[in-house]
């Protein structure tokens, strides 16, 4: 028996033995490292009884401070982001564009893809304030220096940690008795030579009053320059979109779309266009453009045009995506200083008060509210050439329809700034009651976050509406039409026709900058008491049970214009959130032993929790039911059932209206692409919504194979009455099938940026749910059991989540349930695996991270030939495939010094520099011929990047 052990702890550890050849020349020159703990060693909060990871009913990743360090990102969300459990975070890259929510820049975690505002972020163990209206926690902001290790708990936690702990929690576990001085200087770039980026950071940390104080100081300041104009990677130049298919009829078996390239607007360009169709009295004036100074030309039309976009043709002024400024990633400036000082008032009890202030600016540049084709532009304009107005008179037409990327105006954008303040002061102790020993915990904390949101160059609709409509003067000279009968109004004319014709004062008077100001607060008071009371035949029972009070409130003022109306603009801010609310509530967690070291049981072990909430809607009862398993020493069975719940944050309740750019295919005009303007805002009148979760699993950690640990979890998550908001198409569909209430959401706006307004709010949906499986493995030895007279650790881990199915229902006549899994924004399976060598002085990892492929929506057909009726609910498509993606990193450190205090680090993110997965938008309106075709959630989109900087710590 024990020569089949030894055979196969041999045969794991040859599996590496490549790798350990590539390594072992530097190994064998060097000492044996100290050890560090395996994966599953490390203490986790997978509930407020603390307990170790793997032997906690709930299941908890770990992701260590090694980890974090080997990975030398320039954000330490980055590296946590690549863990298969979390997928679709918000990231700078996926929020650069989001003015009208405000929430550019922001990282914040989202585990098991069911929403960031489900996931409940930790500092220690304790709240912190969001940096947005929906409260969602910006983890780049956090003391990263001193981060010892992160912890995430894949499940339903709201009985244990509270409100907003609905899909699971993300706590970021800070070394507070660090001693000495550590700093970093870090600096990195793509294999592009664009977002050059620098970090900078600086921690200290001493002890005061012969060791009875403690003292932290850790700073940080970052920048990216973000990426303005991403034209410089070939995969761009394709300008992949979707387009309606012009040959389409109901009963000849077409796709209602297609998949092209080459994808760009057949009715407008930087000069502007007249976008006549091709059966209007118009016909022949279609595609005439202007150029510099105004001179028309001819757009070249592709060989497949549906208006207001075409495949082939003119790739130049008529298709932004790449020669002009639309950020990939924003420019980001960073900067956060934390500060704790705690004190021994007695051997044991301890007082702390801790201070962080941070900032943070973004920038990015984008299309937006361009008239695709929804002008119209008068006879008597005097700008237009007298060619075209001659032309106009013989046809007998007094106007004709007026595309324009307005190229003389700057390009839109967003712009935020963030100021972030938090303040915590706490005690944690121990006293003696009921004849054992209790641990005590108590915190009071303020957070306050100010945002200013700006639109840049974006355009004032009313002053636009006026310059455009440029006429004669009774003197000869050129005026807004309105002028005429008001002659004091301002107006400054606008020449439509051609680029570089406008001078500064133009350009001005149908620009601006419109702002929204919100401040954010949080107040948060927070007592835990946890012992052990008694003991069972088992062993000792474990008591937890606290208190919690919170308050969140939001309130702001936007500019005057924007106050009148938000449709003063084509993008904007919009109106500030206003409002608060308050939250209280008791929990109670126990951890029951019913057997140990028993025939039958090496260990049974029950955990159980409940939590009583008061919102201001009513109070919610949530708990959670646990067990764990261990029939023999090496495997656990595990499971837990919850119930949870999460009140409805500032942002679903309370926010203002804003705007969105979108499209959809107008079931009343046979699948026409549309564009439409998505108007939005709270709905006070919201219910909190209800969670069950479900997990089992087992756990095995042989005990012939020592540092070997793997884990397997199967989950499903039911959300009831979940807080969501239909998109566009969904309110669309549903007036089509005759609700009403939905009709009255849609307004026509033909003279407008987009040719409907769409007004939507968050509603208590009926249902979402989820299932999936989460895989973990790690495996740790030393290399002088491979190679002897070698030295220095391996350690392997591989993780994968299966998203099985996420299904949202909901619940109107004449909605449709959808099946997110699978489809863009939620591949079925995310995996990572990675592969650590360290020695004495040398640290060598590669990592292999990777998501399946699938398909853009599971509602649409994807059909080349005998096709069914397309229809708005389930639109036919030529193509609908999304590639998968696998990529690589490498990452190098060598340390020197006596005590290493010195470390020269290296990495290389996506070695192969492969290229995202194509990902069309469309079929019409900004998505198609403006926005790049991927998904920025879940593919590297910035290609090989490359980092290497200094450590040290003395």
């Amino acid at each position: 028996m024990l020569s089949h052990k030894i055979c196969l702890t041999t045969a794991l550890r040859a599996s590496v033995g490549v790798a350990a050849l590539l390594v072992s020349c530097v190994a064998h020159a060097q000492a044996p490292a100290a050890d560090e703990p395996a994966a599953g060693e490390l203490v986790v909060t997978g509930s407020r009884v603390k307990r170790d990871g793997y032997n906690s009913p709930t299941p908890v990743s770990v992701v260590s401070r090694d980890e974090i360090s080997r990975s030398a990102t320039p954000n330490i969300a980055d590296y946590v982001n690549t863990l298969p459990s979390l997928s679709g975070s918000s990231t700078p890259a996926t929020t650069s564009n989001m003015v009208g929510q405000g929430r550019q820049g922001i990282n914040a975690m989202n585990v098991r893809g069911i929403g960031t505002v489900r996931t409940l972020t930790l500092l220690d163990g304790r709240r912190v304030g969001g940096m947005a209206n929906d409260v969602t926690v910006d983890v780049s902001e956090r003391p990263q220096q001193l981060a010892s290790r992160v912890d995430v708990v894949t499940g339903g936690a709201s009985a244990s940690y509270g409100s907003d702990a609905l899909s699971g929690v993300v706590n970021f576990v800070l070394d507070t008795k660090f001693t000495g001085l550590r700093g970093e200087i870090f600096g990195g770039q793509t294999t592009y030579g664009d977002n050059q980026n620098w970090k900078v950071a600086l921690t200290y940390g001493a002890a005061f009053a012969g060791g009875r104080g403690h003292f932290l100081l850790s700073g940080e300041a970052s920048h990216e320059d973000g990426i303005y104009r991403p034209g410089n990677r070939d995969w761009t130049e394709a300008n992949w979109g979707y387009i309606n298919n012009p040959a389409y009829t109901a009963t000849n078996g077409q796709p209602r779309v297609l998949r092209k390239q080459d994808i760009a607007l057949s009715t407008a360009t930087f000069g502007g266009a007249i976008a006549c169709t091709a059966t209007s009295t118009c016909a022949s004036l279609r595609g005439i453009a202007f150029g510099p100074g105004g001179t028309p030309y001819n757009l070249v039309l592709g060989p497949i045009v549906s208006d207001p976009i075409m495949s082939g043709g003119t790739q130049a002024d008529n298709s932004p995506r790449n020669n002009q400024d639309n950020s990939m990633v924003p420019r980001q400036n960073r900067r956060n200083l934390f500060a704790r000082v705690s004190y021994d008032v007695a051997d044991d009890w301890n007082i702390y008060a801790e201070g962080m202030v941070a900032h943070l600016d973004t920038d990015a540049r984008y299309f937006s509210g361009t008239f695709g084709n929804t002008l119209a532009v008068r006879v008597d304009n005097p700008y237009m050439p007298a060619e075209i107005a001659a032309r106009m008179r013989a046809l007998n037409l007094t106007s004709v329809p007026f595309g324009t990327l307005k190229g003389d105006n700057p390009v839109s954008g967003a712009n935020s700034e963030r100021g972030y303040t938090r303040v915590v002061a706490g005690g944690d102790g121990k006293f003696d009651a009921l004849d054992t020993e209790w641990t005590i915990g108590a915190y009071y904390q303020f957070a306050r976050t100010a945002l200013r949101n700006t639109a840049t160059n974006a355009t004032r609709l009313p002053n636009w509406n006026r310059a455009i409509d440029a006429v004669r003067a009774p003197n000869g000279s050129i005026i807004c039409r309105s002028t005429l009968t008001n002659p004091t109004d301002g107006c400054i004319p606008y020449n439509l026709f051609g680029t570089g014709v406008n001078n500064q004062a133009a350009i001005d008077y149908v620009t601006g900058n419109p702002t929204q100001d919100s401040v954010f607060k949080q107040n948060v008071v927070s007592i835990n008491i946890a012992g052990e009371p008694f003991e069972i035949w088992a062993g000792p029972v474990s008591l937890a049970f606290g208190v919690e009070h919170r308050t969140q409130s939001a309130d702001g003022v936007a500019d005057p214009i924007t106050q009148v109306s938000v449709a003063n603009w084509d993008t904007t801010g919009g109106l500030p959130t206003i409002g608060s609310y308050k939250v209280s509530d008791a929990y109670v967690e126990t951890v029951i032993p019913l057997a140990r070291d028993q025939a039958w049981a090496k260990q049974l072990t029950i955990n159980a929790a409940s939590r009583v909430v008061k919102y201001e809607s009513g109070t919610f009862v949530t708990w959670k039911l646990g067990a764990e398993y261990m029939p023999i020493e090496s495997l656990r069975i595990r499971g837990i059932a919850s119930r949870d719940v999460r009140e409805a944050n500032l942002s679903d309740r309370f926010a203002g209206v804003f705007q969105t750019s979108g499209s959809f295919l107008d079931p009343n005009n046979n699948g026409a692409a549309t564009t439409a303007r998505g108007l939005t805002t709270g709905n006070p009148n919201l219910d909190p919504e209800i969670g069950r979760t479900y997990s089992a699993g087992i756990v095995f950690q042989p005990t012939f194979l020592s540092g070997f640990n793997a884990s397997v979890d199967y989950y499903k998550v039911s959300i009831t009455g979940a807080i969501g908001s239909l998109n566009i198409q969904q309110v669309v569909n549903l007036c089509f099938a005759g609700n009403q209430d939905a009709c009255a959401l849609i307004t026509a706006t033909p003279a407008g940026p987009q040719q409907f307004e769409v007004r939507t709010a968050p509603l208590n949906l009926a249902s979402e749910s989820t299932r999936g499986l989460d895989f973990e493995a790690s495996y740790r030895f030393r290399f002088e059991d491979l190679t002897p007279g070698t030295s220095g650790t391996f350690t392997i881990r591989g993780l994968a989540t299966n998203y099985i199915s996420y299904t949202v229902n909901p619940g109107l006549p004449g909605s449709i349930v959808t099946e997110r899994a699978g489809a863009a924004g939620l591949p079925s399976w995310r995996y990572q695996l990675s592969v650590n060598y360290q020695n004495e002085r040398l640290a060598l990892s590669g990592t292999m991270r990777g998501v399946s492929g699938g398909v853009q929506n599971n509602n649409w057909i994807e059909c080349q030939s005998g096709c069914p009726t397309s229809t708005g609910d389930n639109p036919t498509y030529d193509d609908i495939s999304i590639a998968a993606a696998t990529y690589f990193d490498l990452s190098a450190t060598y340390s020197l010094g006596d005590n290493n205090q010195f470390q020269f680090f290296f990495n290389v993110r996506n070695i192969f520099n492969k290229d995202p997965a194509v990902v069309p938008a469309g079929p019409t309106g900004h998505p198609s011929w403006w926005n790049q075709p991927i998904e920025r959630s879940q593919y590297d989109i910035l290609g090989r990047v490359f980092g290497a900087g200094i450590r040290f710590r003395i």
